[in-house]
C-alpha cells in the first residue's frame, strides 16, 4: 500500500483551516471578554458616549414645536451671557418664544410688554441676571441635551452595583430607552472587539507559522 505524498495544496489547505480556526477563536474570546464588561460605564460612571446617546434619543421623542422652542430658548440664554450683546436685540427673542414670554411675567395679569419694560428698565447687570433666571421657568430646553441626560442617567443609576435601576419618577418608556441605549452601546463594543481580536489572532498565527508557498518547478 502506497502512502499519498502530502502536496503543497494539502499544506495550504491545512494552513488556511488553522488560520480560520485561530481567527474565530480569537474573535470569540475577545467578544466574550467584552460582553462581561459594561462598555457604557467608564471608571465606574456612565461614559460620555452613553450620555451623548441618551441625550440624542431624548431629542427624538420631542415634537418639532418643542425642538424649535428649545432652540429659541438656548439661543436666547447664550446671547444674554454674551458681554457684547445689545440689550434691545433680546426683546424680540422673548416675544418670539412662547415659554420666555410666559416666564418673564411676574404675575399672570402682567402683559408681556409690561414685563419686558419692567425688566429692561433696570441696570444692565440686574436685567441680565433676571433674564438668565428665566431658564428656571422654561421646560422645552430641559427635555434633552447633555445636562438633562446626565441627570436622568444619574437618577436611574446605582453607582455601588454599577447597574441601571429605575427611579420612581422616571416613566417606563424613558427607562426602557435608557436600557436600550446601554444595550446597543454594549453590542457595538462586543462586535468591534471580536473583530479586532479575531484579526489580531489571525495575524499572530501567520507570524508564528511558516506560510506555505507554492512549489514551482
Amino acid at each position: 500500500m502506497s502512502i499519498r505524498e502530502v502536496s503543497s495544496t494539502d499544506t495550504k489547505n491545512n494552513f488556511q483551516h488553522k488560520l480560520l480556526t485561530s481567527t474565530i477563536a480569537g474573535a470569540l474570546a475577545g467578544g466574550g471578554y467584552k460582553a462581561t464588561h459594561k462598555n457604557w460605564i467608564y471608571k465606574g460612571l456612565p461614559s460620555d458616549t452613553f450620555v451623548r446617546e441618551v441625550g440624542s434619543n431624548l431629542r427624538k421623542d420631542m415634537t418639532s414645536d418643542e425642538l424649535k422652542e428649545s432652540a429659541k430658548i438656548s439661543k436666547f440664554l447664550s446671547n444674554v451671557v454674551d458681554p457684547e450683546v445689545k440689550m434691545e436685540t433680546l426683546k424680540p427673542q422673548i416675544l418670539d418664544s412662547k415659554e420666555l414670554s410666559e416666564a418673564i411675567k411676574a404675575t399672570p395679569d402682567e402683559t408681556v410688554e409690561q414685563a419686558i419694560n419692567r425688566v429692561f428698565a433696570q441696570p444692565k447687570d440686574k436685567a441680565k441676571q433676571d433674564l438668565l433666571d428665566l431658564q428656571f421657568k422654561t421646560k422645552a430646553d430641559k427635555k434633552s441635551g447633555r445636562n438633562t441626560a446626565i441627570k436622568l442617567i444619574n437618577d436611574n443609576f446605582d453607582a455601588k452595583e454599577r447597574k441601571l435601576v429605575k427611579n420612581s419618577e422616571t416613566s417606563d418608556k424613558v427607562f426602557d430607552m435608557i436600557k436600550s441605549t446601554a444595550r446597543k452601546i454594549q453590542a457595538k463594543a462586543v462586535v468591534a472587539t471580536a473583530l479586532v481580536t479575531g484579526i489580531a489572532a489571525g495575524a499572530l498565527y501567520i507570524v508564528a507559522s511558516d506560510v506555505p508557498k507554492d512549489n514551482k518547478k
